[in-house]
């Protein structure tokens, strides 16, 4: 038997962005995971948004992962959309899922285009930098039980060796098919989409010599053959293709077809791994039985389009973290755990809606007889064809309105106030301080963001006034809660953050804002679950 404080059942995205959550703040945690290497699976995940790699930059991990990237940093941040890779180009969106290598001050780390088993690579291998967090590769959960003390996990490694890990929570990071939420006796509610799809990993020598778009993370082919989309996954001639409507179980010269279509040449393609998928639509029932929780994958399921998937898991660990944390340092209130579930359920719904949205429109949809003809009517064509997917696709590339913009607004956590509360849209970005909201960011000097003054606990800001006065650090050492004081002088921020005081969680988002503070315990204590 292991005894520790959190037992984390799958190590992958969720699995290891909540070893390190957790391992940040001193918590002890088994991580439990069969595989064991990252490898070079399928990266079904490619792009780690500005949200998660604020929160990687916070945890001090988004250099690793960048250093780890096999497409440097900055290198496109476009989607091109084409008759096939070798033919006409129909349309061009730049600027896309906030990939820019240039500095905005809504962004403390922009997103990066990294394949996901690379960015589990990085996590796996800065894991050395948490002293209480230990990880048992090679080893399944097989079995949970819990009891008012604690949570027992069985676990079996590839020889059918058994060993116990006892763990005062559990977290179920294992995916929509792990054992955890079979145990708790949780179901996954939705639907499935009708189409069938695969990914291809294929080794292509000088494909991003041999057609004309340029640099691109994706290249959407709208071919009423075949169709998909595709993209470079390092420098040195890795693709990924994503073939839209295939049979059931492809063979080899079929799949060779469909991407030679898709590039539209017989170039040399050497396939090196297949995974069919469907598109699902699903959520947990419930997040949490007792002292177990789910997260990531094992609470729901979303398509893939809009990049959404791995991102609200990395969201999860997070929010569940510092909760954890809390709980298991003493200062949470008798909610607060409660709310993990009430916070992040709605947002993998919304996530849901928004990927259900954009897939209405495929590649598919758009395809036109035509497309790639050298003629007057082939140009009228892509014409038609280009306004369509301006129309159809410009929420699925730009995106920053719907990942920079999420709000708690229904959390039990939150003190909503009728204060200025500008909304965000899909593709337009909002800043605001309205409760519940992401804390707007800003840069302090060239290389100082605001997120890098914030403490690991609560965070006080004083945005252009007097100090708030002492009650604040006499409540919050009361109930043994972290707390940072910090004074912004910049009388310009007033109307971004509609307030003088802002307090923000230990995620960055925001608990309250106010000109006069009233009781500081009370508020805190709202804001822990109290």
């Amino acid at each position: 038997m292991t005894e520790t404080e959190v037992v984390i059942a799958g190590g992958g995205l969720v699995g290891l962005t909540l070893a390190h959550e957790l391992g940040s703040r001193g918590i002890g945690c088994v991580l439990v995971e069969p595989r064991t290497e990252a490898g070079n699976g399928s990266p079904r995940c490619k792009q780690i948004n500005p949200r998660s790699m604020e929160i990687f930059r916070r945890l001090g991990v988004a250099a690793d992962i960048r250093d780890n990237a096999r497409l440097p940093f900055g290198w496109a941040d476009s989607a091109v959309f084409c008759a096939s890779l070798t033919g006409h180009r129909i349309e061009r969106f730049d600027g896309i899922f906030g990939l820019t290598d240039v500095r905005r001050d809504e962004l403390a780390e922009p997103a990066q285009w990294c394949g996901q088993n690379r960015v589990e690579e990085a996590l796996r291998a800065t894991l050395a930098r948490r002293p209480t967090v230990e990880a048992r590769w090679g080893r399944s959960v097989t079995r949970v039980e819990q009891d008012a003390g604690g949570v027992t996990a069985e676990t079996v490694d590839e020889h059918g060796r058994r060993e116990l890990v006892r763990g005062r929570y559990l977290v179920g990071a294992d995916g929509g098919r792990g054992v955890v939420r079979g145990e708790l006796g949780i179901r996954l509610s939705g639907e499935t989409h009708a189409v069938r799809n695969v990914q291809a990993v294929f080794h292509a020598p000088g494909l991003t010599e041999a057609h004309p778009h340029g640099r691109a993370v994706q290249y959407w082919v709208v071919n009423p053959e075949v169709s998909g989309l595709m993209g470079p996954l390092d420098t040195e001639g890795a693709w990924w293709a994503i073939i839209i409507g295939a049979p059931e179980d492809p063979d080899p010269a079929w799949v060779e077809r469909a991407l030679h279509t898709m590039i539209g040449r017989e170039h040399p393609v050497d396939v090196r791994l297949l995974d069919p998928w469907t598109a699902r639509m699903l959520v947990a029932d419930r997040y949490r039985e007792g002292r177990c929780f789910l997260a990531g994958d094992a609470a729901h399921l979303n398509p893939p389009w809009g990049g959404f998937g791995a991102n609200t898991g990395i969201g999860d660990a997070v929010d569940l973290g510092w909760k954890l944390a809390a709980e298991l340092r003493g200062w949470a209130g008798a909610g607060l755990l409660d709310s993990y579930e009430a916070e992040r359920r709605p947002m993998a719904e919304r996530t849901i809606a928004e990927a259900a949205a954009n897939m209405r429109v495929l590649t598919g949809e758009l395809a036109r007889p035509g497309l790639d003809d050298d003629s007057d009517e082939g140009a009228q064509a892509r014409l038609k064809a280009a306004e369509l997917i301006r129309q159809a696709k410009a929420n699925e590339t730009y995106t920053l309105g719907f990942v920079l913009g999420a709000r708690y607004a229904g959390s039990p956590l939150i003190a909503a106030d009728d204060g200025p509360a500008p909304v965000s849209s899909t593709s337009v970005y909002r800043p605001s301080g309205a409760p519940g909201s992401r804390l707007p960011h800003f840069w302090q000097a060239r290389d100082r963001s605001l997120y890098d003054a914030l403490g690991p606990g609560f965070t006080l800001l004083e945005i252009a006034t007097d100090p708030a006065g002492a009650a604040w650090e006499e409540a919050a050492a009361a109930r043994g809660i972290p707390f940072t004081r910090h004074h912004l002088h910049r009388p310009d921020l007033l109307e971004l953050y509609g307030a003088r005081y802002v307090l923000v969680r230990p995620d960055h988002h925001i608990a309250w804002r106010g000109d006069t503070p009233p009781d500081p315990g009370t508020l805190l204590d709202h804001a822990r679950g109290a």
